[in-house]
């Protein structure tokens, strides 16, 4: 039976889907880095939330329905 692909989100990635390789891919320094500025660009506060209610854009998504 082939073995599957494994797709890294964080490390733009594939690889084979073996334990043994996923494990390695994970605890490397590459894939940690990467997701650790991630999960650090997630925490920085949004330029949209300093603006008053009433100059932050119109969502383009709410606009359309």
């Amino acid at each position: 039976m082939p073995l599957g692909k494994y797709y890294c989100d964080y490390c733009d990635k594939q690889f084979q889907d073996t334990p043994s390789a996923r494990k390695r891919h994970l605890q490397g320094l590459q894939h940690q880095r990467v997701r650790a500025l991630w999960y650090d660009s997630l925490s920085r506060p949004s330029p949209f939330n300093d603006l008053p209610q009433s100059e932050k854009p119109i969502c383009n998504s709410f606009a359309r329905t």
